[in-house]
């Protein structure tokens, strides 16, 4: 059996030890293949015989364009979200991607998520109801989302049990490996921007990460 390094601490919280992630929601990538259509036509001619005609139309749907580039907003005061953001950026770094730059906008809307969450431990619920037509996101957005329930504390202190929790979040989300919702969603290259959404009531952790180009 693989030596899992976040076993130890997850052997206390069996529900999080055996929790799989729920599918990570993937919002506005247009798909471009062209879809052919056909018509038919018949006609009565004068001396009574039908000729038949047939026309085909093929329509195509372009992704919308990346919006333009802009330098990341400043990071906010909390360090928690500056320690998520450099984790996740770790695992792109490793695997050969560029960092993602923090967005505040995208963060305020990350936030409204994980405190939605908390309330009624419905994955991607706030995203789902709130993400067409946001003015936060580009033409592509995701979300990664944490345990519904909530990630418990595991130190006294809140910044190292804060630690702790974002990395056994990222670590699950990560080991999907490709194909996994949320494996992909953190190392897609179309991705530049990432809204982070620490939620911490009793310090109990929501989190949300959500990407846009």
């Amino acid at each position: 059996m693989r030596r899992d390094p976040f076993f130890p601490l997850l052997r206390p919280f069996p529900k999080l030890a055996a929790f799989a992630l729920a599918v990570a929601a993937l919002v506005s990538t247009a798909c471009s293949g062209a879809r052919p259509s056909k018509r038919t036509v018949v006609e009565t001619m004068p001396d009574g015989r039908t000729r038949t005609t047939t026309t085909t139309t093929t329509t195509r749907s372009v992704p919308a364009p990346a919006p333009p580039a802009r330098p990341a907003d400043p990071l906010p005061n909390d360090s928690l979200v500056r320690y998520n953001l450099e984790q996740l950026n770790g695992y792109r770094r490793r695997n050969g991607r560029e960092p993602l730059l923090y967005d505040a906008r995208i963060s305020a809307f990350a936030m409204d998520g994980s405190r939605q969450l908390s309330r009624d431990h419905s994955p991607h619920a706030h995203f789902a109801s709130n993400v067409e037509g946001s003015k936060a996101f580009g033409s592509r957005s995701a979300e990664n989302q944490g345990d519904p329930r909530g990630v418990p504390s595991m130190a006294p202190d809140a910044l190292a049990s804060g630690k702790r929790q974002v990395d056994i979040m990222l670590k699950l989300m990560f080991d999907e490996g490709p194909g996994g919702g949320h494996y992909d969603n953190m190392m897609n290259t179309k991705y530049r921007r990432v809204g982070i959404g620490l939620y911490l009531p009793g310090g109990v952790l929501y989190m949300t990460n959500d990407f846009s180009d």
